[in-house]
């Protein structure tokens, strides 16, 4: 925020809409898809996706056409509601995730882990489902780890997004070559 503001930004902390609520209708939405053909999931028989698929049905029961119908009017609600607060403020500055980078395959050494990275990840579940562009914008290091922030506009706002992006960049961030983990 420092950054966007030294280079002529203004910055306001607000309190943005729900995350939650549309990373719930993400969920209902994505396992409608894949509730259509559970038989490409048997197919593969992949013990992470057979987990994945297992903790996502355990969050989401299946959806009848109801309640399907109803995710969709309320996609539309949080879409106008997203739109409103980003007319407002053109640009959201919010983590790209809740924590620092997880170790590899996190989400799929227990429930808990799952749940934990699905609590983390609201940002990226919540905001796609809404059809809002975002950028990640690297802010350095911590130790060995990049971090970061993301940033938000309004649909067709991606511009916003480029110049609030170059205003950071500009800044100073220092670039930072990580090494992959391989596995």
């Amino acid at each position: 925020a420092k950054k966007l503001e030294d280079a002529g930004w203004q910055v306001t902390e607000t309190k943005c809409p729900p995350l939650r609520k549309p990373a719930e209708l993400q969920a209902i939405l994505w396992l409608a898809e894949m509730r259509r053909n559970p038989q490409v999931i048997a197919d593969e028989n992949d013990p992470d996706a057979n987990f994945i698929y297992a903790e996502m049905n355990r969050l989401c029961p299946q959806a009848d056409v109801n309640r399907l119908l109803d995710t969709i009017q309320s996609r539309a609600t949080m879409v106008r509601e997203w739109q409103l607060f980003l007319d407002q403020y053109p640009v959201l500055i919010c983590p790209v995730s809740a924590e620092l980078p997880f170790p590899d395959q996190l989400d799929v050494e227990s429930p808990e882990a799952f749940q934990r990275v699905m609590e983390a990840q609201l940002t990226q579940i919540g905001l796609p489902l809404m059809s809002l562009p975002g950028l990640a914008v690297n802010t350095g290091m911590l130790g060995n780890t990049p971090i970061g922030i993301q940033l938000v506009a309004g649909r067709y706002h991606e511009n916003a997004l480029l110049l609030a992006g170059a205003a950071i960049e500009q800044a100073g961030v220092a670039p930072s070559p990580v090494d992959p983990v391989r596995y």
